[in-house]
């Protein structure tokens, strides 16, 4: 009901603006005929003059002694960039997986989305920490410009950016009463409306309202089972109120409320190998789905009984449709501003709640049901096998009571976030052009995150019904939930003094201190593959076992704030958590602007990130311990004449305890565990150009070459590889338990893109009184990739290409827009993301893939007035 009652609006609004240029249609023919001539021919391309709130006050982007790169609402529209996947193709050393929701800059970013552990890339919204990306990925619509700080920004920005951190400034009430709707239609029975109202209301008040709607009916990627096609299929909305006051000469206020919601079919990964046809795959609680393709009494969703995805990554087959929901999606956001003789002091915060629930098919087959075939009878005791309780022993005792067990292996994952998040920022800083500038501030953020991960099996009864422990009604056999409470504090200076017309010094410090505490709770059922109770050998009568006493660590270790208890009614193993990390962080430098069109600098930067919890697993090792990054950057900015502009920055890094999240055997039962590496390095080369060789001709281009790699960090068991057998591999000590660790040395980075590309080509075709036209061509190059810290080819994506167009035709008053695009052109399939499962038979290796979209096109009309 609330998504229809927003499409209405959107559509009202946009009669509100069809009806606004009908009135309007008459005034604009009787424009002065020279006045549009002379409009029409100073066409002129200029250099952007981009202004930029990169260091906390308004600088124009060439003037900011940090590596930066923004995309304004105007750049973004000629470039047809929707989302941060879009940005990273045109930002050098900058990467983001839509898969799994993860930033990295210059290969730092975050490697778990695990309850307890933070991003390595901080995201802000109108300057206000933001604990989520969906903010940098909103429509331009909303959006005036898009701020990307690479490097760690160890003072303004303190909290998780020792990667870099990505600002979104939005577009504010305007000063005159304008209406403006988009429409657009595209592939894929894709429908986006947008609308939005701004003007004043009194002298010293003015107000916006805002909302979208967007369907897609139909997926990118085809589900031979029958079910319905699935990625970019989705329904969202979104609505927002922005005040803005001033309530004094030198006192103003900006208040932003806004909510969403959202329904998705996002499928982001598939499975590009033969499935594991084995009775029970690799750390696998339950027996295995693709076994059941060769035995009896198997029941299908449809008819295809291989892996679709081998030949054709954009197929697959599964029983399960992926599902996700965002719902009760509010956010409020406060900007105060007391502008003294002087001095700036100003306040920043928010307020933001959501819960978010995905649910997906787990083990990647169409299976319904088959049945286990009994194992063969003990040749040496004949029907009689001495090993426990079985099908042959209860035959010869009993009689014909076991029969083989009938199998229901629809695997799920049932993923669900409850979050709430609070930031606080008060900061003074100097204002005026004077040789010395200044900020101080004090920062306070709180969250209080519930993370549920649900693998279950709820069509097995036997599941249902454990033996050794209670109930199960959800049908789990691995319920992992954490509850954290995280607050974080800081305080922060830093200062630039000019001690010459053309030199500049900047000192900052900032210490941060991070708290965490809360819950865990885990629990364990295995059905049919612990030996003495399989279902070869027990058929029909093997029990679940409840495994979760045996699985959870009772061991103390840093972060361990309680004993494990075990709930006798919900089974449920719990865990306190807690811990605490502070440091100082901060940065120096020195600027030298010899004339108006060169700007070089010189900047250290040592980055920091909290430490935290592998929460959910009750592991023996649960916390982390902080992430440290010290950061050398030189860089230039230069422009020659008045058509071209070249930004290089160079950089190295020392990095120390680089937190990562590697699976590890306990007790039997493969879990993730958190680790820190002792000592990574990184370096790497960023440009960025801008040129207008002619005046209708603009070229934009980008490139980064990264490097990186692991110096020390021993030993690790890479689970897909558990022997040490694959290319690269690196034996070291002793194998224990089946199991042979590796070292580390020499790896890259997981994330690090060596060498990326991006170019821009748009050309400007005046058109006199009819407007001009904008055509625009995309090109980008991203090399293969490694996305584990072991560098094997089912953890590397293949290097690959995208090329989009766009046309965009301007009336000449700029209140009416149409934009063409066709993106990915050739339909290249891109990946954002590779992981690697041991495959038992056939023996090797499955990879699984996160897919970026195929060939996308569509038409948008924009009327502004």
């Amino acid at each position: 009901m609330r998504q229809r009652s927003l499409l209405l609006a959107a559509a009202s609004l946009t009669v509100l603006a069809a009806f606004s240029g009908a009135a309007l249609a008459q005034e604009e023919a009787d424009r002065d005929m020279a006045t549009a001539k002379e409009d029409a021919g100073d066409s002129t391309r200029k250099l952007d003059q981009v202004t930029v709130t990169a260091v906390k006050r308004e600088q124009n982007l060439q003037d900011v002694p940090v590596a930066v790169t923004a995309f304004t609402a105007d750049i973004r529209r000629d470039l047809a960039l929707e989302n941060l996947s879009d940005f990273a193709r045109f930002t050098p050393s900058l990467a983001f997986s839509a898969g799994d929701d993860r930033v990295f800059i210059r290969g730092v970013g975050r490697q778990t989305n695990t309850n307890g552990s933070d991003p390595g890339v901080a995201t802000y919204s109108d300057g206000i920490y933001d604990a989520s990306t969906r903010s940098v990925s909103k429509s331009d619509f909303f959006v005036e410009r898009v701020e990307v700080l690479r490097g760690p920004q160890g003072t303004l920005y303190g909290r998780n950016s020792i990667g870099g951190a990505i600002n979104v400034i939005s577009k504010r009430p305007t000063d005159t009463f304008t209406t403006e709707a988009r429409l657009e239609a595209a592939n894929y029975d894709t429908i986006t409306a947008e609308a939005a109202v701004s003007g004043p209301i009194t002298d010293r008040l003015r107000a916006k309202i805002g909302l979208s709607y967007s369907n897609q009916d139909e997926g990118y990627f085809e589900n031979v089972a029958g079910g319905p096609d699935e990625a970019g299929a989705q329904q969202s909305s979104y609505l927002e109120l922005q005040l803005e006051a001033d309530l004094a000469d030198n006192f103003s206020v900006w208040l932003r409320a806004d909510t969403a919601e959202s329904d998705l079919l996002n499928r982001t990964t598939n499975l590009a190998g033969p499935y594991d046809v084995s009775p029970v795959p690799t750390g696998y609680l339950t027996p295995g789905a693709a076994f059941g393709y060769s035995q009896a009494n198997l029941f299908l969703a449809g008819d295809v009984t291989t892996n679709p995805g081998q030949r054709d990554i954009r197929k697959f087959n599964v029983d399960t449709t992926t599902r996700s929901s965002l719902d009760d999606d509010y956010g409020i956001s406060a900007i105060a501003t007391w502008n003294l003789d002087n001095i700036d002091i100003k306040y920043l915060g928010g307020y933001r709640t959501y819960f978010y629930n995905s649910f997906r098919d787990d083990d990647s087959t169409n299976v319904l049901s088959y049945s286990f075939p009994l194992d063969a009878p003990n040749p040496a005791a004949g029907e009689v096998f001495t090993g426990g309780p079985n099908c042959q022993f209860l035959r010869v005792a009993f009689g014909p009571v076991c029969t083989p067990a009938t199998i229901f292996p629809q695997r799920t994952f049932d993923y669900t976030e409850d979050k709430e998040f609070w930031s606080h920022e008060l900061t003074a800083q100097s204002s005026g052009d004077g040789d010395f500038w200044w900020i101080v501030g004090a920062y306070l953020y709180e969250e209080d995150f519930l993370q549920e991960s649900h693998f279950g099996n709820a069509a097995q009864p036997q599941i249902l019904a454990p033996v050794g422990g209670p109930a199960n009604p959800s049908g789990d056999f691995v319920t992992a939930i954490s509850d954290i409470n995280n607050k974080s504090y800081a305080l922060f200076a830093q200062t630039d003094y000019s001690i010459t017309d053309t030199l500049t010094l900047t000192g900052g410090l900032r210490y941060s201190m991070d708290e965490k505490e809360g819950s865990e709770f885990l629990r364990v059922i295995a059905y049919g593959v612990i030996p003495g109770f399989t279902v070869g050998g027990s058929g029909n009568l093997a029990p679940a076992l409840d495994l979760t006493p045996s699985t959870v660590s009772n061991s103390n270790a840093p972060g361990v704030a309680s004993l494990v208890t075990i709930d006798p009614v919900t089974g449920l193993a719990q865990r306190d958590l807690s811990g605490e990390w502070d440091a100082v962080s901060g940065t120096a430098g020195i600027q030298w602007q010899p004339d108006a069109s060169s700007n070089y600098f010189l900047r250290y930067s040592r980055g920091y990130k909290s430490g935290g919890f592998n929460a959910g697993g009750i592991s023996q090792f649960p916390q982390t311990d902080e992430e440290l990054l010290d950061a050398i950057e030189i860089g230039a900015k230069k422009s020659f004449g008045t058509n071209f502009q070249l930004n290089a920055t160079a950089y190295s890094y020392s990095y120390d305890g680089l937190q990562v999240p590697l699976d590890v055997i306990e007790n039997g039962i493969q879990l993730t565990r958190f680790f820190n590496l002792e000592d990574s390095r990184a370096q790497g080369l960023e440009l960025e150009a801008r040129w207008t060789p002619t005046d209708a001709l603009r070229v934009l281009a980008s490139y980064a070459y990264n490097d990186s790699e692991v110096r020390e960090a021993c030993c690790f068991v890479d689970v897909a590889d558990p022997l040490a057998q694959q290319p690269g591999a690196q034996p070291s000590g002793p194998a224990s338990g089946g199991n042979q660790p590796q070292d580390l040395k020499g790896q890259m980075l997981p994330r690090t893109i060596p060498h990326k590309f991006g170019l821009n080509v748009s050309y400007d075709i005046p058109l006199g009184v009819n407007g001009d036209v904008t055509l625009s061509g995309n090109y980008s190059w991203r090399d293969e990739t490694y996305h584990g810290v072991f560098n094997r080819s089912y953890t590397q994506t293949p290097a690959y290409d995208q090329v989009d167009l766009i046309g965009l035709w301007r009336n000449p008053s700029d209140t009416l827009q149409v934009m063409t695009y066709v993106k990915n052109v050739f339909d290249e399939q891109g990946f954002d993301g590779a992981t690697g499962t041991l495959r038992i038979q056939p023996f090797g290796v499955s990879q699984t893939l996160y897919l970026t979209p195929p060939r996308t096109y569509g038409v948008q009309l924009q009327l502004k007035f």
